[in-house]
């Protein structure tokens, strides 16, 4: 569980940046609400993959050399998408130049 809140705290933190710029008064009504859903979206999804990643070890891992290879196995599913987009990113930047805008304008 521990490993778990580790490597998920980073999504929490994004996702609650995201939200917290949804209130600020300079963006754009139509960024306003796309900073909230997409930080209510990643907020909601990490909360939902520690919830099921605890109730899965719980129902299956016997031992804790189980509950750790189990844990891993579900972050390295869940980083698939982070691959997927670095493969789509190396066929043609373009495509990916708007997504990797990571810097929110202050």
């Amino acid at each position: 569980s521990v490993l778990m809140i580790a490597f998920l705290a980073k999504d929490m933190v994004n996702g609650c940046k995201l939200i917290y710029h949804s209130s600020k008064l300079r963006h754009t009504l139509i960024s306003r609400i796309r900073y909230f859903i997409g930080g209510m979206g990643l907020c909601s999804i990490t909360v939902f993959a520690l919830y099921v990643s605890t109730v899965y070890n719980k129902a299956i891992a016997t031992s804790n050399t189980e509950i750790i290879v189990n844990s891993v196995i579900v972050l390295f599913i869940m980083e698939i998408d982070e691959y997927i987009f670095s493969a789509v990113d190396a066929i043609n930047e373009k495509w990916t130049e708007h997504a990797a805008d990571t810097k929110v304008s202050e």
